[in-house]
């Protein structure tokens, strides 16, 4: 007699055999994902319940008419002080749920996650308890896939987490340091700014001009200088690849949360563990702290130049500039739950520990070589300042002075090569 479930994903078994069983509607469908480690649906609904608890979904076409206005603006302010060019992109202020859509997904934090998240899947695959890993033929390999979906779902509802918080905290699309959606796109997200702009008595058209200046001087970042998103892309997939991901450790800690395979008959029990901060927490092995000093100096770096660039491009021009620098500092100097999370789940804390370094080493580098000198960073991956030279920029300064001098040696001797 043929196997009425042979078809399935799973083998033998069918996730969907259990659909007309409230308790086990939801788990069948989740059991069924195959879209990759993490489970970005659950992630989006997770997002939306979150986010909706405080409001604040509103989007206006005034409010995109006005962001866009200061964005055209902005990009002609920077172009006077800095040799990086414009990029064009979609400008939007995103209501909460638009940026969660976009942001929980592979293309948005997925970027940022899904490296750490695979490796996790597949160890979990691999980690079955002693009395189950022995089961072979179709119901060993729907135990397999089983704890695979299971991984997928646990960092679904976690990613949904991060992305419900940081939805109540970002000013931008930019405000991680680091592109949270497609790296042309700049925006507001939700009402976050305006509220942030009336607590500190700010004009909300100045406001609105900074915030313009910083989310396209990192656009000019990260979709113009060619290299740099392969950059950051590599220090994460190195990241992922030093994570310890020990089957029988996690299987212990899945075991230690009530995640076992017992669990699986209460989804709403699974959803309620999975969203604490502390499910499935990776602690950074060497290696990875290695990899992670090199990210947060790249993310000082890059908040550094936005400002210095910031501020030379609205001096003059916005009367509450120093005030809202202020602001911006002290704010930035907090973790906020999503970040928190984010740092909790897959271990990467992106924030630096002391911004102040990134902001030094501008300044001296504009002292010493002007906002050209600065903007040579962005020749090659090369010239970016490691955590050393930012807190000792004149290690930078003569490290290409020795690039420079060698260049110019190089191109001398070229010109040797023809013959006479």
């Amino acid at each position: 007699m043929s196997d009425p479930f042979s078809g399935s994903p799973f083998g033998g078994f069918d996730p969907q055999m259990f659909e007309n069983v409230p308790l086990f509607r939801e788990l069948a469908r989740v059991m069924s994902w195959a879209g990759g480690p993490v489970n970005w649906d659950l992630a989006t609904q997770t997002a939306t319940a979150i986010a909706a608890r405080s409001g604040d979904t509103a989007e206006t076409e005034r409010a995109t008419a006005e962001l866009q206005q200061a964005v055209d603006v902005a990009e002609l302010w920077l172009d006077q002080v800095t040799a990086l060019p414009a990029v064009d992109g979609p400008v939007r202020a995103y209501s909460k749920q638009e940026w969660m859509r976009l942001a929980a997904s592979s293309a948005g934090l997925g970027v940022y996650v899904e490296p750490v998240a695979d490796g996790m899947r597949a160890a979990l695959g691999q980690g079955l308890p002693e009395e189950l890993g022995g089961i072979g033929g179709a119901m060993g390999g729907a135990m397999e896939q089983a704890m695979r979906s299971m991984g997928a779902m646990l960092y679904g509802v976690q990613m949904g987490t991060v992305a419900g918080h940081l939805a109540d905290q970002l000013l931008g699309t930019y405000d991680l340091g680091l592109p949270t959606l497609d790296p042309r796109s700049v925006g507001t997200v939700g009402t976050t700014a305006q509220r942030f702009a009336d607590d500190y008595d700010f004009d909300q058209a100045e406001f609105r001009f900074w915030l313009a200046l910083r989310e396209v001087a990192h656009r000019r970042m990260f979709a113009g200088v060619p290299w740099l998103r392969a950059h950051v892309a590599a220090l994460i997939s190195s990241f992922a690849s030093e994570a310890d991901f020990d089957p029988s450790t996690l299987m212990d800690q899945l075991g230690g949360m009530g995640l076992g395979p017992e669990a699986l008959q209460d989804p709403a029990s699974l959803q309620e563990a999975m969203a604490r901060p502390e499910a499935f927490a990776l602690e950074p092995t060497t290696a990875q702290r290695a990899t992670l000093a090199r990210l947060q100096a790249l993310v000082a770096f890059v908040e550094a130049y936005s400002d210095t660039v910031v501020r030379a491009a609205a001096a003059g021009k916005l009367t509450a500039l120093p005030r809202i620098e202020e602001a911006a500092r002290r704010r930035r100097a907090e973790k906020g739950p999503g970040e928190q999370f984010l740092a909790q789940l897959i271990g990467l804390d992106l924030k630096p520990g002391d911004f102040r370094l990134g902001a030094s080493f501008c300044e001296a580098v504009v002292a010493a070589r002007g906002q050209e000198g600065l903007d040579r960073v962005w020749q090659s991956a090369d010239r970016l300042p490691t955590q050393a030279e930012l807190a000792d920029p004149s290690r930078w300064l003569v490290r290409m002075a020795a690039l420079e001098i060698e260049a110019g040696i190089e191109a001398d001797l070229g010109g040797f090569d023809e013959e006479p």
